[in-house]
């Protein structure tokens, strides 16, 4: 079988390789493909560049975790998703790029499945999201921080906003998060590849031995060292359900009881404090919710 990865964002990478290594161990043949944004990262896997090496190549499958593809290419188009979320209705939107649809979890196979029954031109197939293969290598949360140059024996706040105007907490949490930087935690700052660039300059300006804004766009390492999750509607906070660990949200628009959800920047070191003390506090909503979306 011959597979084409079709990357067009920096965080596609870390979606697709764990295909790549699967479907490589059972003998197939893997191309990547990378357009927009994902051309700018050096990847040193085997790429094809134009159309004609495409429709030369000839894939049996297409594999996507966004939203287009170029349907004038051969092969069947799959689609696998860019992240658990689903709330935005856009989600649901059939293109009719795709002719089949791999979910994550019960929820999402749901839907997709009468939308299915509905345009007959598409399967559904609920296979589990591949990015989250990456977290299971059931290492401690102390050797995960040595991996990334940290203290194992500091608590560690990542920090991944949303980047949507709307719903990003950097510019209201910035005041708050300087004003802890007097704990003795650590911190992980991991930007959205669209993020803009005022705002992670100003977060640069806080780095320390402890505070780090890391520009890798996988983001599996970082959670896997990390004690808290400090986000806001960022999907990210489904990723790190696996974990079970505590989830702090600044302003959540869905399934708020995931974690504590505040409002203000001042209620911020009560609710980190009060995780680091109770991790388990929310560990049944979370477990509930994982049900849902991964199982």
């Amino acid at each position: 079988m011959k597979l084409l990865l079709f990357a067009t964002k920096p965080y596609s990478f870390s979606v697709l390789t764990p295909i790549q290594h699967a479907a490589e161990k059972k003998g197939c043949s893997v191309y990547w493909y990378t357009a927009s944004t994902a051309k700018n990262f050096e990847f040193p896997s085997e790429q094809l560049s134009s159309t004609q090496a495409v429709i030369n190549y000839d894939p049996d499958a297409v594999i996507v975790p966004g939203n287009v593809v170029p349907d004038f290419w051969p092969g069947l188009k799959v689609q696998i998703f860019h992240g658990l979320g689903e709330e935005k209705k856009s989600h649901y939107r059939v293109t009719g790029f795709f002719d089949l649809y791999c979910t994550p979890g019960p929820m999402m196979t749901e839907r997709f499945n009468l939308l299915a029954e509905k345009h007959g031109s598409f399967l559904v197939r609920e296979t589990g999201w591949p990015k989250l293969d990456l977290l299971h290598d059931h290492r401690s949360i102390p050797e995960c921080k040595k991996d990334i140059g940290l203290n194992p024996a500091k608590h560690i706040v990542l920090y991944a906003p949303t980047f949507s105007p709307k719903h990003n907490s950097a510019p209201h949490l910035f005041k708050a998060i300087n004003d802890l930087m007097s704990q003795d935690w650590q911190w992980i700052i991991k930007f959205h590849d669209l993020e803009k660039q005022e705002t992670i300059q100003q977060y640069e300006q806080l780095q320390t031995e402890n505070f780090i804004v890391v520009k890798d766009p996988n983001i599996i390492p970082f959670m896997k060292a990390s004690d808290v999750l400090l986000t806001d509607t960022s999907s990210v906070a489904y990723e790190f359900l696996l974990l079970d660990r505590p989830i702090v949200t600044w302003g959540a628009v869905s399934r708020p009881g995931k974690g504590i959800d505040i409002r203000s920047g001042e209620d911020l070191f009560g609710a980190l404090t009060r995780s680091f003390l109770d991790p388990i506090e929310f560990s049944n909503v979370r477990n509930e919710l994982l049900h849902e979306l991964h199982p």
